[in-house]
């Protein structure tokens, strides 16, 4: 049984993880993490994984531009936001970024390893032996947040069933897919679809005449965690038909990553709106590029008690993003009443993701 190290990295015990044989005409892979030492690290066998800090969005920004997905899980700021209740480590193999989280259920990866196609197969072998190293048990393996086309670097059964590791079968399940809207849509709320959304802006700024919109700033943090707050206990209230436990459970880990975001704002270099009514904080949202034509919204919080706040806050951003052909909002954690809102603006596409388990027989 292996476990997490804590001590200060000795250049001479450093065993990096290099990225083997370069085929023919391959770009330049990405060096082994990391130039300085750390002062925590997660050992598996011989391998070492890094804490998902800082350090590794350099890494992670460049084999993202290489790969090209536009989900809102392939967001270094996203990732750190919502890491906030675990662990996540990171290492480049085979010239790949290979993001890993420990929790309760052990070590397993939050995406696909990115990077050049050529190499991403050779990768994934490497980093379910890292999980297999780790865990217990060869089933706790998987592989969250992976982007349908990442199937095709997989070999597939004779049955076409199911993708094949290694001549081994795994699981491939669906998971919530993101909703991807076009951002003149989003701005320009036109015909009948969204008559309601209009409606609900007009009776918003004409029971509000003293709203203003603003930049997020520093200043706005006690005023944004408090309404944060408010939201939370609100939502207690209403708690929906069917299991509890999960939707607690997602519940707090929205608003501890929403915390997190807060926190983390400058540093992550976000862009943001508080929405100020009578000069009283009632709503606040964020976001970030994804690349030059795709914007993704990470957070948007607004009093529930305030009618059209929500429509009208979230159109204002939109405008910050005219410049991109689509924003994407992410996914509705499985929540009835947020997959109701995101279906009402009339999502263009829909980004598909998988959830790649081993079977609990392995």
């Amino acid at each position: 049984m292996l476990s997490a190290v804590n001590a200060v990295m000795d250049a001479h015990c450093l065993t990096p993880v290099g990225p083997g044989p370069r085929p023919a005409n391959d770009p330049a892979p990405l060096k082994p993490a990391r130039a300085e030492p750390a002062q925590r690290y997660l050992v598996a066998g011989k391998y070492r994984l890094y804490p998902f800090d800082r350090h590794a969005r350099p890494y992670f920004d460049q084999a993202l531009t290489r790969q090209g997905v536009a989900l809102s899980d392939y967001s270094f700021s996203n990732n750190v936001i919502w890491l906030a209740q675990a662990s996540g480590f990171y290492q480049l193999i085979e010239g790949c970024f290979c993001l890993f989280v420990l929790t309760g259920n052990g070590l397993t990866m939050l995406l696909p390893p990115i990077g050049d196609g050529r190499r991403q197969y050779r990768a994934l072998k490497r980093c379910v032996k890292i999980m297999d190293l780790y865990n217990p048990s060869p089933a706790q393996a998987r592989i969250d947040f992976v982007y349908k086309d990442f199937l095709k670097v997989l070999e597939v059964a004779d049955d076409g069933a199911a993708p094949l590791l290694a001549g081994e079968r795994w699981h491939a399940e669906i998971a919530n897919p993101d909703y991807i809207y076009r951002s003149r849509d989003l701005i320009e709320l036109r015909g009948n679809a969204y008559k309601t959304k209009r409606n609900e802006i007009n009776q918003f700024r004409r029971a509000h005449p003293n709203h203003q919109v603003l930049p997020f700033a520093p200043g706005h943090r006690d005023a944004a965690l408090a309404l944060v707050n408010s939201w939370m206990q609100t939502r207690l209230r209403t708690l929906p038909d069917g299991p509890v436990d999960e939707f607690l459970y997602n519940l707090e880990m929205e608003r501890k990553a929403i915390q997190r975001a807060i926190a983390v704002y400058q540093e992550l270099r976000l862009e943001g709106l508080s929405l100020f009514i009578d000069g009283r904080l009632e709503g606040f949202t964020f976001g970030e590029r994804l690349n030059r034509d795709v914007a993704n919204v990470l957070i948007e919080k607004t009093n529930f008690e305030i009618q059209g706040a929500a429509q009208y806050l979230f159109r204002e951003f939109a405008k910050v993003f005219a410049d991109c052909t689509y924003i994407n909002v992410g996914d509705d954690l499985g929540f009835e009443n947020l997959r109701r809102v995101k279906m009402s603006y009339r999502p263009a596409m829909f980004g598909e993701k998988i959830i790649l388990r081993r079977p609990l027989g392995a």
